[in-house]
């Protein structure tokens, strides 16, 4: 992934979590054009109509927990059509940060040629920011285990994601389950590698 293309935060219109005001700032200052949020199906939230995220071109696709379901998959279809129609900067996000945003910011690290070490050292960011969990420890440990690698593993449907090819998972999820075309594909990880 090319350097200032593609970006993962919290929700920068939820006051929920009292972070929406930070990332809505982080957006603008990374030059976001196009988002992908994950977490709803509209924008209803008062104030939204204020925020730099106003301004950007968002698509709603309000995914579930559950990474193989039909309309989690349809979402994922969806958002991945939504960066390979529009320009970049690209801002992926959730509520939180970093369960579906994390799970799709994974696979398109893997799609891109990560290695599993770079995908872990990006998905567990939001565990330090968050929960101040350090690397290396038991915690973090378990986190990898028990969420990431559970989740990657099912997913591209093999039994040990530490020895899979990622390019080759993550571009069959995208066509055999999320339903693009492999054309769709080529082109997004044509938007994903040239530079904003």
């Amino acid at each position: 992934i090319a350097n200032g293309v593609l970006y993962r935060s919290s929700s920068p219109i939820n006051p929920d979590l009292g972070r929406n005001t930070y990332a809505d700032k982080a957006a603008r200052d990374a030059g976001i054009i196009t988002v992908v949020n994950l977490a709803d199906s509209s924008n209803t939230y008062e104030g939204a109509e204020n925020t730099y995220y106003s301004t950007c071109q968002v698509t709603y696709v309000n995914l579930g927990a559950d990474f193989l379901s039909e309309a989690t998959l349809s979402g994922i279809a969806e958002g991945m059509r939504f960066i390979i129609n529009n320009d970049g900067p690209y801002l992926i996000h959730c509520n939180e940060g970093k369960d579906r945003a994390g799970f799709v910011s994974a696979l398109l690290e893997c799609l891109m040629g990560a290695t599993l070490n770079e995908v872990i050292n990006d998905y567990m960011i939001t565990y330090y920011n968050y929960y101040g969990v350090e690397k290396d420890t038991e915690k973090y440990n378990a986190i990898v285990k028990n969420n990431l690698i559970k989740v990657l593993n099912t997913t591209f449907n093999v039994d040990d994601v530490y020895k899979a090819d990622l390019v080759a998972e993550a571009e069959a999820f995208l066509i055999e389950n999320a339903g693009l075309t492999s054309d769709e594909v080529t082109a997004l990880k044509a938007r994903l590698e040239t530079t904003a």
